[in-house]
Protein backbone atom coordinates (compact mmCIF):
# COMPACT_ATOMS: atom_id res chain seq x y z
CA UNK A 1 0.00 0.00 0.00
CA UNK A 2 1.56 3.46 -0.93
CA UNK A 3 1.98 6.46 0.98
CA UNK A 4 -1.24 8.39 -0.33
CA UNK A 5 -3.79 5.49 0.11
CA UNK A 6 -2.31 5.27 3.55
CA UNK A 7 -2.59 9.15 3.99
CA UNK A 8 -6.27 9.14 2.18
CA UNK A 9 -7.49 6.25 4.48
CA UNK A 10 -6.66 8.63 7.99
CA UNK A 11 -9.87 10.18 6.50
CA UNK A 12 -13.30 8.70 7.40
CA UNK A 13 -13.95 6.01 4.73
CA UNK A 14 -16.22 2.86 3.91
CA UNK A 15 -14.64 0.09 2.90
CA UNK A 16 -16.43 -2.14 -0.03
CA UNK A 17 -15.20 -5.88 -0.26
CA UNK A 18 -16.87 -7.87 -3.10
CA UNK A 19 -15.20 -9.97 -5.97
CA UNK A 20 -18.23 -8.84 -8.04
CA UNK A 21 -16.96 -6.52 -10.09
CA UNK A 22 -20.40 -5.20 -11.28
CA UNK A 23 -22.16 -5.57 -7.78
CA UNK A 24 -18.97 -3.67 -5.91
CA UNK A 25 -19.43 -0.75 -8.64
CA UNK A 26 -22.84 -0.56 -7.69
CA UNK A 27 -22.68 -0.33 -3.89
CA UNK A 28 -19.65 1.96 -4.60
CA UNK A 29 -21.16 4.27 -6.70
CA UNK A 30 -24.36 4.54 -3.74
CA UNK A 31 -22.04 5.28 -1.49
CA UNK A 32 -20.20 7.73 -2.70
CA UNK A 33 -23.93 9.61 -3.91
CA UNK A 34 -24.53 9.25 0.04
CA UNK A 35 -21.86 11.83 0.46
CA UNK A 36 -18.91 8.74 1.77
CA UNK A 37 -15.50 8.60 1.20
CA UNK A 38 -14.89 4.54 -0.18
CA UNK A 39 -11.77 2.55 -0.59
CA UNK A 40 -12.50 -1.32 -2.11
CA UNK A 41 -10.84 -4.33 -1.53
CA UNK A 42 -11.50 -7.84 -4.01
CA UNK A 43 -10.43 -10.28 -1.02
CA UNK A 44 -10.34 -10.77 2.71
CA UNK A 45 -6.00 -10.22 2.52
CA UNK A 46 -6.39 -7.05 1.06
CA UNK A 47 -9.47 -5.97 3.28
CA UNK A 48 -7.31 -6.67 6.23
CA UNK A 49 -4.70 -5.00 5.15
CA UNK A 50 -6.50 -1.49 4.28
CA UNK A 51 -7.98 -2.15 8.18
CA UNK A 52 -5.06 -2.66 9.96
CA UNK A 53 -3.73 0.84 8.18
CA UNK A 54 -6.65 2.95 9.22
CA UNK A 55 -10.07 1.30 10.41
CA UNK A 56 -12.62 2.25 8.48
CA UNK A 57 -16.06 3.98 10.01
CA UNK A 58 -18.16 0.74 8.11
CA UNK A 59 -17.48 -2.14 6.39
CA UNK A 60 -19.96 -3.03 3.19
CA UNK A 61 -19.15 -6.66 1.76
CA UNK A 62 -20.21 -9.91 -0.24
CA UNK A 63 -22.11 -12.12 2.52
CA UNK A 64 -19.96 -15.36 0.31
CA UNK A 65 -16.86 -16.29 1.95
CA UNK A 66 -14.89 -13.08 2.26
CA UNK A 67 -17.88 -11.63 4.63
CA UNK A 68 -18.55 -14.76 6.11
CA UNK A 69 -14.01 -14.63 7.26
CA UNK A 70 -14.44 -10.74 7.69
CA UNK A 71 -17.14 -11.36 10.26
CA UNK A 72 -14.72 -13.58 12.13
CA UNK A 73 -11.89 -12.15 12.33
CA UNK A 74 -13.43 -8.29 13.73
CA UNK A 75 -15.34 -10.30 15.85
CA UNK A 76 -12.14 -11.64 17.69
CA UNK A 77 -9.82 -8.41 17.43
CA UNK A 78 -10.82 -6.00 19.71
CA UNK A 79 -9.47 -3.23 17.33
CA UNK A 80 -12.22 -3.54 15.29
CA UNK A 81 -15.28 -4.74 17.49
CA UNK A 82 -16.73 -1.01 16.82
CA UNK A 83 -16.54 -1.02 12.90
CA UNK A 84 -20.08 -2.14 11.78
CA UNK A 85 -20.40 -4.32 9.08
CA UNK A 86 -23.05 -4.55 6.66
CA UNK A 87 -23.43 -7.73 4.50
CA UNK A 88 -25.10 -8.13 1.00
CA UNK A 89 -26.35 -11.31 -0.37
CA UNK A 90 -27.96 -11.80 -4.20
CA UNK A 91 -30.11 -14.60 -1.68
CA UNK A 92 -31.58 -15.73 1.74
CA UNK A 93 -29.58 -16.52 4.18
CA UNK A 94 -31.79 -17.36 7.01
CA UNK A 95 -28.39 -18.05 9.79
CA UNK A 96 -26.88 -14.86 8.82
CA UNK A 97 -29.96 -13.08 9.08
CA UNK A 98 -30.63 -14.39 12.36
CA UNK A 99 -27.11 -13.42 13.35
CA UNK A 100 -27.80 -9.87 12.42
CA UNK A 101 -31.23 -9.62 14.37
CA UNK A 102 -28.86 -10.94 17.64
CA UNK A 103 -27.09 -8.10 16.95
CA UNK A 104 -23.70 -9.86 15.81
CA UNK A 105 -23.33 -7.73 13.31
CA UNK A 106 -24.63 -4.09 11.85
CA UNK A 107 -27.02 -5.54 9.00
CA UNK A 108 -28.01 -8.04 6.21
CA UNK A 109 -29.66 -6.29 3.04
CA UNK A 110 -30.10 -8.27 0.21
CA UNK A 111 -29.00 -7.42 -3.70
CA UNK A 112 -29.80 -5.28 -5.59
CA UNK A 113 -30.39 -2.88 -3.07
CA UNK A 114 -32.90 -0.64 -2.40
CA UNK A 115 -31.68 2.78 -2.51
CA UNK A 116 -33.25 4.43 0.58
CA UNK A 117 -33.13 1.15 2.85
CA UNK A 118 -29.33 1.00 2.29
CA UNK A 119 -29.18 5.32 3.01
CA UNK A 120 -31.38 4.46 6.05
CA UNK A 121 -28.93 1.67 7.51
CA UNK A 122 -25.81 3.15 6.18
CA UNK A 123 -27.20 6.41 7.98
CA UNK A 124 -27.89 4.41 11.09
CA UNK A 125 -24.25 2.45 12.19
CA UNK A 126 -22.07 5.54 10.77
CA UNK A 127 -23.72 8.80 11.79
CA UNK A 128 -24.39 9.87 15.46
CA UNK A 129 -27.10 11.99 13.85
CA UNK A 130 -28.38 9.74 11.26
CA UNK A 131 -30.64 11.82 8.52
CA UNK A 132 -33.85 10.05 7.80
CA UNK A 133 -34.38 11.78 4.26
CA UNK A 134 -32.54 10.63 0.98
CA UNK A 135 -30.90 14.14 0.01
CA UNK A 136 -28.46 14.71 -3.09
CA UNK A 137 -25.57 17.57 -4.24
CA UNK A 138 -26.87 19.32 -7.09
CA UNK A 139 -26.39 22.58 -8.21
CA UNK A 140 -30.10 23.62 -8.89
CA UNK A 141 -31.30 27.20 -9.44
CA UNK A 142 -33.77 28.60 -7.47
CA UNK A 143 -35.20 32.35 -7.21
CA UNK A 144 -35.94 34.01 -3.54
CA UNK A 145 -39.23 35.90 -4.08
CA UNK A 146 -38.75 37.03 -0.19
CA UNK A 147 -39.88 40.81 -1.41
CA UNK A 148 -36.34 41.60 -1.30
CA UNK A 149 -35.47 42.48 -4.78
CA UNK A 150 -35.55 38.69 -5.46
CA UNK A 151 -32.42 36.52 -6.27
CA UNK A 152 -31.42 33.91 -8.05
CA UNK A 153 -28.77 31.67 -6.52
CA UNK A 154 -28.01 28.09 -6.60
CA UNK A 155 -29.05 25.33 -4.26
CA UNK A 156 -26.35 22.92 -3.50
CA UNK A 157 -27.86 20.21 -1.78
CA UNK A 158 -31.43 18.94 -2.40
CA UNK A 159 -33.57 16.83 0.01
CA UNK A 160 -37.54 16.53 -0.14
CA UNK A 161 -38.00 18.54 2.99
CA UNK A 162 -35.32 20.97 2.31
CA UNK A 163 -32.20 22.78 0.51
CA UNK A 164 -29.05 24.29 1.53
CA UNK A 165 -29.12 27.69 -0.62
CA UNK A 166 -25.51 29.39 -1.14
CA UNK A 167 -25.20 32.93 -0.99
CA UNK A 168 -23.42 35.93 0.97
CA UNK A 169 -26.05 37.65 1.38
CA UNK A 170 -28.82 34.74 3.73
CA UNK A 171 -31.75 36.24 5.80
CA UNK A 172 -32.56 35.92 9.23
CA UNK A 173 -32.41 32.93 10.68
CA UNK A 174 -36.38 32.10 10.93
CA UNK A 175 -37.39 33.98 8.01
CA UNK A 176 -39.82 32.66 5.91
CA UNK A 177 -38.70 32.22 2.30
CA UNK A 178 -40.94 31.75 -0.86
CA UNK A 179 -39.04 29.87 -3.35
CA UNK A 180 -39.21 29.12 -7.03
CA UNK A 181 -37.26 26.36 -9.39
CA UNK A 182 -37.93 23.89 -11.92
CA UNK A 183 -37.56 20.20 -12.01
CA UNK A 184 -37.88 17.92 -14.92
CA UNK A 185 -39.49 20.84 -16.63
CA UNK A 186 -42.36 21.94 -13.98
CA UNK A 187 -42.40 24.78 -12.22
CA UNK A 188 -42.37 24.61 -8.54
CA UNK A 189 -43.51 27.27 -6.08
CA UNK A 190 -43.41 26.98 -2.11
CA UNK A 191 -41.75 28.54 1.33
CA UNK A 192 -39.19 27.71 3.68
CA UNK A 193 -38.03 28.80 6.53
CA UNK A 194 -34.15 29.43 7.17
CA UNK A 195 -32.83 27.07 9.60
CA UNK A 196 -29.46 28.20 10.17
CA UNK A 197 -26.67 30.16 8.62
CA UNK A 198 -22.90 29.46 7.11
CA UNK A 199 -20.13 31.89 6.83
CA UNK A 200 -16.40 31.59 5.63
CA UNK A 201 -15.33 32.44 9.27
CA UNK A 202 -16.61 29.24 10.36
CA UNK A 203 -13.36 27.36 8.35
CA UNK A 204 -12.01 27.07 5.34
CA UNK A 205 -14.13 24.54 3.60
CA UNK A 206 -17.63 26.02 5.05
CA UNK A 207 -19.76 26.61 2.36
CA UNK A 208 -21.69 30.22 2.90
CA UNK A 209 -25.16 30.18 2.92
CA UNK A 210 -28.22 29.16 4.41
CA UNK A 211 -30.11 25.84 5.35
CA UNK A 212 -33.87 26.01 4.47
CA UNK A 213 -36.63 23.38 5.24
CA UNK A 214 -39.72 23.62 3.19
CA UNK A 215 -42.83 24.87 5.35
CA UNK A 216 -45.41 25.17 3.14
CA UNK A 217 -44.89 22.84 -0.10
CA UNK A 218 -48.28 20.39 -2.00
CA UNK A 219 -47.67 17.10 -1.90
CA UNK A 220 -47.40 16.28 -5.41
CA UNK A 221 -44.32 18.64 -5.45
CA UNK A 222 -42.60 16.77 -2.76
CA UNK A 223 -43.34 13.69 -4.41
CA UNK A 224 -41.65 14.97 -7.59
CA UNK A 225 -38.62 16.14 -5.56
CA UNK A 226 -38.22 12.33 -3.58
CA UNK A 227 -39.18 11.00 -7.38
CA UNK A 228 -36.38 13.37 -9.07
CA UNK A 229 -33.93 12.73 -5.76
CA UNK A 230 -34.15 8.90 -6.23
CA UNK A 231 -33.57 8.76 -10.15
CA UNK A 232 -30.33 10.66 -9.66
CA UNK A 233 -28.96 8.57 -6.84
CA UNK A 234 -29.71 5.50 -8.97
CA UNK A 235 -28.79 6.72 -12.49
CA UNK A 236 -26.13 4.45 -14.14
CA UNK A 237 -27.04 1.73 -11.83
CA UNK A 238 -29.11 -0.73 -13.43
CA UNK A 239 -31.98 -2.60 -11.47
CA UNK A 240 -31.33 -5.92 -11.74
CA UNK A 241 -35.85 -6.91 -12.27
CA UNK A 242 -38.25 -6.77 -9.24
CA UNK A 243 -37.46 -7.42 -5.59
CA UNK A 244 -38.84 -10.51 -4.06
Amino acid sequence: MNETNAAEMNKRYVLVVDANVDDRFDTCMLLQRFGYTIFTAHTTEEAIEFMTVAPPVAIVADAGASGSTLLFWITKDPRFFHVPLILLSSSRNAALENRARKGEFAAFLKKPLKVEEFYRIVQEVIEKGPRRNLRITTHLMVRLEDGLGGREGCATVLSEYGMFFRTLEPRPVNARIPLVFEIKGRLIKLEAIVLYITTFDEGPFKEPGMGLKFVKISRADRNLIATFILERIEEGIPRQGPQK
